[in-house]
């Protein structure tokens, strides 16, 4: 689709040249009264492209004759009396005009008229268009912040991350356990304000202090605290992403 091809409109009646593209996929089609309208480019169809558009050729030109309509050396009727074709066609021409005249220009405003009420009907719809997006982007900002707002829980126990622990040195467990945690982290990184609860249980601490420790030395920006001892006891660590 390209400026200079002409398009008809698949859900109106009309057609026309397009004459430039706007943002979201809008182009503007230049119909016959030389009204540029904006509409979806979905929503037209080329048939005629510029590319493959031919030159038309002149029409050939017609001379008329200054052939008298009467014979004057038969009638001795005086030059004032006789007209050739050329002003006969012209002052037949001009008398269609005249009695035409009023029909052509009540088609244009009738023509005018349904442009207007279309081009009316299009804007409303691109306006309902835009306002149905800005309202899903506001839901969207406030789900995002509602989500950012709520605390995740991530769960390192080994029966929870593994379907199970056979043939696993509780080293390699713990390898397994600080993999999920730092790949957390790394995904909410970006998330400022979220907080994350990491359930490591109790045990004999060396989970705990392996997440603190990282904490630490890779994420410095982050703060970490027990988390709720009503809820978790003394088995879990909240981070807040900072």
């Amino acid at each position: 689709m390209n400026i200079g091809d002409k398009v008809r409109f698949l859900n109106d009646i009309g057609g026309g040249k397009i004459t430039a593209f706007r943002p979201n996929g809008i182009v503007l089609v230049e119909d016959e009264d030389g009204f540029d309208i904006p509409m979806l480019a979905s929503e037209v169809v080329v048939v005629e492209s510029s590319a493959t558009e031919t030159k038309k050729k002149p029409a050939p030109k017609v001379e008329y004759g200054a052939e008298p309509l009467k014979n004057e050396a038969n009638t001795g009727e005086k030059d004032s009396e006789r007209i050739n074709g050329k002003q006969y066609l012209q002052a037949k021409s001009s008398i269609t005009e005249e009695d035409a005249l009023d029909e052509n220009l009540e088609a244009r405003v009738t023509r005018l008229e349904i442009a207007i009420r279309r081009l009316e009907m299009r804007t409303a719809r691109l306006e309902d268009a835009k306002s149905a997006k800005e309202k899903e982007k506001a839901a969207a900002r406030i789900e995002h912040k509602k989500s950012k707002n709520e605390i995740l829980e991530i769960d390192l126990h080994a029966h929870e991350l593994l379907d199970t622990t056979a043939g696993m040195s509780k080293g390699d467990i713990k390898d397994y356990q600080m993999q999920v945690f730092r790949q957390t982290m790394q995904s909410h990184l970006h998330e400022k304000g979220r907080k994350i609860v990491f359930i490591h249980g109790k045990g004999e601490g060396v989970l705990r202090k392996a997440i603190a420790d990282e904490l630490k030395h890779s994420f410095k920006t982050c703060e970490y605290q027990d988390a709720s001892f009503q809820q978790y006891g003394f088995g879990a660590t909240m981070v807040t992403i900072h």
